[in-house]
């Protein structure tokens, strides 16, 4: 099991962030949340980044990241 966060741009200027597991190939426990850069992350979103072992993130980049774990 492989957990991944990737980073979209949103409409307005915003950013989404995608996190999953890929389970023999199929994608599960995927949480999405979108904001602006600079703004917080809520606490819930960073809960589930630690508990699959992604890098922890206190605001919303404003460039494009890759995380991987």
């Amino acid at each position: 099991m492989d957990s991944y966060l990737e980073q979209y741009e949103a409409r307005e200027g915003g950013v989404t962030l995608h996190t999953w597991t890929d389970v023999q190939g199929a994608k599960q426990e995927n949480f999405y949340i979108t904001g602006m850069p600079g703004n917080p992350i809520p606490g819930w979103f960073r809960k589930v980044l630690r508990q699959k072992h992604l890098a922890d993130i206190a605001d919303f980049p404003y460039t494009p990241l890759c995380f991987y774990a």
